[in-house]
């Protein structure tokens, strides 16, 4: 049994690799002082609810998952958003502990980068059997410079489950053992409670290596193996498990569906990455800023075609380090002997990354995903350059196999080589502080305070409608001051925010007054005892 201070220098390298991350990254967002939190006042305050709304849901304070009390009376209201029950026991721990709402989120933000971070270093350091290379496509995965773009998008935080779902999958494919096929299409569904929108995402590679390992390197364990009856016993217990698990979180949204429809292609294919995106960085980088554009340089296509989400550019030794992916798939002979990048593991992710990649990508109109995009729950999704919190795991395989490479080749310097390396990915995506998508905690919870002084004397339950008398911001933010300060009293709401909602209610979103409260209510044929209107 290795001591506890020989497991602890054998881990220095992950331990390294983590804190840069952190201390370079993820607290240059937050703030040593905890000032800030990823986002904008809009979706980054609403996933705090949604967060919010777990919490209390899983600590018995709420009866109703999807019946959360916003935007009364509509049903359901969850479903026309992500859940994020899957990493609400998260943000609830730090809730538990006496943190405020906002205070909890930057906590939840943290953990999961270490869990991104984690989760992406047992992968590589499994399948290279090497942990300094592991570290350095961990850090890829984590803490790339592409995740700027992302910090808007709250429910792409937690992506721990992706790693551990094509771990699994290749543990599979060692002997088509059910349990480990278990075991990825379970976090493949665990990745679902985690983010609906990347659960979808990961489906796509998910389903390729599965394909790739069935009908191509095991096909003739596989012929074997369905002619045995426990094995198929063990694979449909296994599979049931997992489709009851899908099912009672999809079957809600499924029924939103059902009502609102999905998007058509021709509506989504713009926000399908080009091949040109992943030179696109956000300004603020410490070495690509030549590669940013702004507003500036693209006028009304900014907001029109939502440009922010394009940059996202993964690193300039990301990008080198899959050239040399491949140049080696291509004179793979003349290049190394390296058990570990020659095994069959290996040239599985490389495939699958490079198919997904295509998959994903447009040029013009054109797009392999017009096929995916006629699957069941597709059409759902409204915004697909996110797509690259998927593809960063391709992007670290990439670094962590060329890290590899060089360590083979000067391994009498493999310390002095893995540091190197480090100080060059710290370099590579860092980011300057203040250049991040975030918002000043302070300025977010002055929005809502004065709100729950007036709304003091509204008994528990009561029904609530924030109809502000002088508009000088966009209505979503007096939609989201009145959610939050309503949940923060335990009272209902008219008001309300989410990806969509219904037509119905449009015009009291834009405009938050009697007039439309009533015309709302009417169309719903609702008829409350009580609206404690506040002003």
């Amino acid at each position: 049994m290795k001591s506890n201070a020989t497991k602890i220098m054998n881990s220095w390298p992950y331990l390294l690799g983590l804190v840069l991350g952190l201390y370079f990254v993820i607290f240059n967002i937050v703030g040593f002082d905890f000032s800030f939190f990823p986002g904008d006042l809009g979706d980054a305050r609403f996933n705090t609810y949604i967060l919010e709304h777990g919490h209390k849901y899983l600590t018995g304070q709420e009866a109703s998952l999807w019946n959360a009390p916003f935007m009364v009376p509509e049903a359901n209201v969850i479903t026309y958003s992500d859940n994020l029950i899957g990493s609400a026991p998260v943000y609830s721990v730090f809730r538990g502990l006496g943190y405020d709402r906002e205070t909890a989120f930057q906590f939840w933000f943290i953990v999961l980068a270490i869990l991104n971070f984690t989760t992406c270093y047992l992968f590589l350091k499994w399948l290279f059997k090497n942990r300094y290379s592991a570290v350095l496509g961990a850090f890829v995965f984590a803490f790339s410079i592409a995740l700027q773009s992302q910090m808007t998008h709250a429910q792409v935080f937690p992506r721990f489950f992706i790693p551990l779902a094509l771990w699994m999958l290749l543990l599979f494919k060692e002997k088509l053992s059910p349990k480990y096929l278990f075991l990825a299409v379970f976090f493949l569904v665990m990745q679902f409670y985690a983010g609906i929108y990347l659960g979808f995402m990961l489906v796509i590679p998910f389903g390729i290596l599965l394909l790739l390992i069935v009908f191509g390197s095991k096909f003739k364990l596989f012929i074997q193996k369905i002619k045995q009856l426990k094995w198929w016993i063990y694979v449909l217990l296994g599979g049931t498990i997992n489709l009851v698990l899908l099912g009672t979180l999809m079957h809600p949204y499924y029924s939103r569906s059902l009502l609102v429809g999905g998007n058509s292609y021709e509506n989504v294919v713009g926000t399908l990455p080009t091949f040109s995106d992943f030179f696109f960085s956000q300004e603020g980088s410490f070495f690509w800023d030549q590669l940013s554009r702004g507003k500036a340089d693209y006028g009304d296509l900014w907001n029109e075609l939502a440009l922010w989400d394009h940059q996202i550019f993964p690193g300039g030794i990301a990008i080198l380090s899959v050239l040399v992916i491949i140049a080696f798939a291509l004179t793979r002979k003349r290049w190394t002997k390296i058990k570990t990048i020659t095994s069959s593991s290996v040239w599985l992710i490389i495939i699958t990354g490079g198919i997904t990649l295509l998959i994903f990508v447009r040029i013009g109109d054109l797009s392999l995903y017009r096929l995916v995009h006629a699957l069941p729950g597709y059409g759902s999704m409204r915004s697909l350059t996110r797509v690259i919190n998927v593809e960063l795991l391709f992007f670290a395989f990439a670094v962590s196999f060329v890290g590899l490479l060089f360590m083979e080749k000067y391994k009498n310097y493999l310390v002095p080589i893995f540091l190197l390396f480090m100080g060059l990915l710290v370099a590579d995506n860092y980011f300057l502080e203040g250049k991040s998508y975030r918002t000043e905690k302070s300025a977010a919870q002055m929005r809502v305070t004065p709100l729950i002084n007036k709304m003091n004397h509204v008994p528990e339950g009561g029904l609530i409608s924030y109809e502000p008398e002088v508009k000088d911001a966009a209505p979503y933010f007096y939609q989201l001051d009145a959610m939050l300060a309503a949940q923060s009293l335990g009272l209902k709401a008219v008001n309300g925010y989410s990806a969509t909602s219904p037509a119905a209610y449009s015009p009291y979103w834009n405009e938050l007054t009697k007039e439309t409260r009533e015309s709302w209510f009417k169309e719903m044929n609702f008829t409350p005892d009580t609206t404690y209107t506040i002003h």
